[in-house]
């Protein structure tokens, strides 16, 4: 009488080793799984033959299997089409004004108009505009401001009244708070040079070597 067991215990050791030799993993695809279900039937012992109840159970086995590597697939299909599609929109970004959190603002001929985040009101907020080298050109002050995103602008204007060149500058946002000061978050405009895709998702190149994410966006002009 043959022995199935034995048979069986060689051939699924086999077929595993050629798996792995073709693909370098030790998943089970449905064609090898449906190959061992194929020859367990071909070496049971006809006088003992596998019960229905067992054959059913492999079947609904393989139809898994089956149905976890078709969904996979499909998963990985709707991936690569919203990484296309965003990076199409992303795209359309570039040479656009965006809104994003930073201490580097691009102010052009006209200023820059940006906003400050408060968590808490304070007395008293100002924001200083400096030259890249640290050289302060010119401050704007808002006085009391109450909590949340308060809107700013500067004419682009110096302590002098001329006006600066266009391109980046630094800026920062000092609240006073019982005579204590600290720095609050800047959004400021830039604008952006180009998109990059990569594992992380799509990132937006901006003027002066500043990365960062569409998410960061706040404000698209």
């Amino acid at each position: 009488m043959t022995d199935l067991a034995a048979i069986d215990g060689v051939r699924t050791r086999a077929e595993l080793n050629q798996t792995d030799q073709r693909s370098g993993s030790d998943e089970l695809g449905k064609t090898q799984f449906l190959e061992l279900m194929i020859a367990q039937l071909e070496n049971q012992d006809p006088l003992d033959p596998s019960k229905n109840e067992e054959f059913v159970a492999q079947l609904a086995q393989f139809s898994s299997v089956e149905g976890i590597e078709n969904l996979n697939n499909t998963v990985d299909d709707m991936a690569a089409a919203i990484r296309s599609s965003l990076t199409l929109e992303a795209a359309s970004l570039v040479s656009r004004e965006v809104l994003i959190p930073s201490d580097r603002g691009v102010v052009t001929e006209s200023g820059l108009t940006g906003q400050v985040d408060l968590p808490a009101g304070a007395s008293d907020v100002r924001v200083t505009i400096s030259e890249l080298s640290g050289q302060r050109v010119a401050e704007v002050e808002l006085g009391l401001t109450e909590a949340g995103s308060t809107t700013f602008s500067w004419d682009g204007l110096n302590a002098d009244g001329e006006p600066v060149p266009s391109g980046l500058y630094r800026l920062q946002a000092v609240v006073d708070r019982g005579g204590e000061s600290e720095s609050a978050t800047l959004y400021l405009p830039n604008i952006v040079s180009g998109v990059s895709v990569g594992a992380g998702g799509v990132s937006v190149d901006l003027l002066g070597g500043e990365q960062t994410t569409t998410d960061d966006i706040r404000q698209i002009r």
